[in-house]
């Protein structure tokens, strides 16, 4: 689908990215530009900068860069589509009914066949479930304790106990074999013709996404066999680290806070408890996507996971990626280890309630695991505890809270306050220099080194992508530059696709009188890495003391990106006569030297 660069960039322009971003986060002004914590990763020092008359952000200390629809696409989890969509609405402009190239029309072709095939899937084990060879799930299902209007709302099934059933039950309704093969759900043999299906003889969750789409399924396997859950595979219109289960039923409950569990049982168990505000993530650690996802519903989070040792380890790991997203956080425990599927079965809706009033916040929670590491009656042991408290300490942005758990920390340890808060403060600074080093790493890195894509043939020459990035910025930015050098350098002497396209428009709208934003610029391309690579180009200013030097820096740039274009063209060359040309080329190179007039 495609929408006019016209109605693209009316679209930008209403939707100015400081009241944007300003809506999600905390902005301070400097100048024109505006900065803040980076939502993309953790820090403790503003690194984000948003840029009020270049209309697009960048990030020094990940990199991380774009302009309005590229904020969206990364803060809502979406693609370019979506993001137009969610800004058009927020300034009330009516989008029109978009085109279709004929490759969109297929893969929305076949995107809605696995739809349907799923939807198919789901009724089949729906239905396998309640006839006889389904007896033995069901009666599990019943013996757990799940009601049968639940099993209804959550679509429960069963994979018969048989290799092609649902394989078979596919063909009878017309779906062929390609698009089972896509959809996941049939595997072809490996060891002789024919094709089986992924699951059976298992207890089967439908897996539905925010809209109420059955997108995969989870499945337990009955009686002995491994694994004992089994997920569907990725496929175009299935990624577990963008979806979590029960989130299409606990987004309707309109409420900012979500408990997050770890499976398809402990979900249902709680929202059949009158708590629908549940969600679990995939059988896959808790991401960065499932944050940004659940970033649209909450943001209180209660982290509710199981209470061995692998379900705290899973929570430790979880809480940085919430925390750095934004989310309150706190931690909840079933005491004696149970799972929370285990303590409402054995305790009822209302302990649960009550249960849920005593979850910690994520500080206290990290500083009890580090408590239970150390024997805090042994001055060593005393002193160590109190040095890995004071870091996590360190991480809160809050005065406030950090002063609380300063006096908690003290109280536990015998340690003064004084000496605790010097401690924070020595790791404040230590943090501080390390994350100005890192920065100005990354930010040399991504000066120098960034081609916006991978490079697909042999490794481009040092300084070749700085000399690209440099030279397209000064195209953009001065006319008098543009007229100096387009004679001599094409839009084809770059050498990545997305380097092309900007020379390409950067060309087309210098010959048209017109000037040149970087923000449009950024509407041209709709990945989020091609978009970060295009605002990388006019994110950091190359600065020069006098004309002499701006043009010496020019000439530079465009024997170096000339040089290793005409050896690419060299190496491919098939003809004597192009050879002679390239080597003709390299020799009037050496002579070159472009001089630029004002006018």
């Amino acid at each position: 689908m495609r929408y006019s660069q016209e109605l693209i960039e009316e679209i930008r322009t209403q939707n100015d990215i400081v009241e944007v971003i300003g809506e999600f986060m905390p902005l301070t002004r400097k100048g024109n530009s505006y900065f803040g914590l980076c939502p993309f990763h953790n820090e403790n020092t503003p690194s984000f900068s948003v840029s009020a008359d270049k209309q697009f952000y960048y990030c020094f200390g990940c990199g991380s860069a774009g302009n309005v629809y590229s904020f969206v696409m990364q803060t809502e989890n979406c693609d370019f589509l979506e993001a137009v969509k969610i800004l058009a609405d927020r300034v009330g402009i009516t989008l029109p009914k978009p085109e279709q190239s004929s490759e969109e029309r297929e893969e929305e072709r076949r995107r809605n066949i696995l739809f349907d095939m799923h939807r198919t899937a789901g009724r089949f084990y729906y239905e396998k479930l309640h006839e006889s060879q389904g007896s033995n799930a069901l009666k599990y299902l019943n013996e757990r304790g799940v009601l049968p209007n639940i099993q209804k709302k959550f679509g429960i099934g069963y994979a018969p106990d048989g290799r092609d059933f649902l394989y078979r039950h596919l063909l009878e309704k017309g779906y062929n074999i390609d698009d089972m093969l896509r959809s996941g759900l049939v595997i072809k043999n490996k060891n002789s013709d024919g094709y089986h299906d992924r699951f059976f003889n298992r207890l089967m969750f439908p897996i539905i996404d925010v809209t109420g789409r059955i997108i995969g399924f989870g499945g337990r396997v009955m009686g002995s066999g491994e694994p004992k859950y089994l997920n569907s595979p990725e496929t175009m219109i299935f990624n577990k680290s963008r979806n979590l289960y029960g989130l299409n039923f606990a987004k309707n409950t309109r409420r900012r806070e979500l408990i997050l569990v770890e499976g398809y049982m402990d979900t249902i168990s709680i929202y059949q408890a009158g708590f629908h505000n549940v969600c679990a993530s995939l059988g896959t650690a808790f991401n960065e996507s499932h944050a940004r996802v659940l970033k649209k519903y909450a943001d209180d989070i209660i982290i509710l996971y199981d209470s061995d040792q692998a379900g705290i380890n899973a929570t430790l790991r979880a809480i940085p990626v919430l925390v750095s997203n934004g989310f309150n956080v706190k931690v909840l425990q079933v005491p004696d280890g149970k799972d929370p599927d285990e303590f409402l079965k054995y305790n009822g809706a209302l302990e649960f309630s009550k249960l849920l009033m005593t979850a910690i916040s994520h500080i206290a929670f990290r500083i009890n695991c580090k408590k239970r590491e150390y024997d805090i009656s042994v001055p060593e042991d005393r002193v160590k505890f109190t040095i890995e408290a004071s870091k996590i300490l360190a991480s809160l942005s809050s005065d406030i809270e950090r002063d609380v758990y300063i006096k908690e920390v003290s109280y536990e340890t015998g340690i003064s306050v004084d000496a605790i808060k010097n401690e924070i403060e020595k790791i404040l600074n230590i943090d501080k220099l390390n994350f100005e080093k890192e920065a100005n790493r990354k930010r040399r890195y991504i000066s120098n080194n960034s081609s916006g894509e991978k490079s697909s043939g042999k490794a481009l020459e040092k300084g070749v992508i700085k000399a690209q990035k440099e030279l397209l910025s000064a195209m953009a930015s001065n006319i008098n530059v543009y007229n100096a050098v387009k004679e001599y350098v094409k839009p084809s002497d770059f050498l990545t696709d997305v380097y092309r396209s900007v020379a390409s428009i950067i060309y087309e709208t210098n010959e048209k009188n017109g000037q040149v934003f970087p923000a449009e610029v950024v509407n041209h391309f709709q990945s989020v890495e091609e978009q970060k690579a295009v605002t990388e180009i006019f994110a950091v200013a190359f600065k020069y003391n006098d004309n002499s030097d701006l043009e010496k820096a020019l000439n530079e740039n465009i024997k170096n990106i000339k040089k290793v274009s005409l050896d690419e063209k060299s190496a491919n060359a098939t003809d004597i006569e192009d050879v002679m040309k390239i080597v003709q080329e390299k020799r009037n190179l050496d002579k070159l030297y472009i001089t630029i007039t004002n006018g």
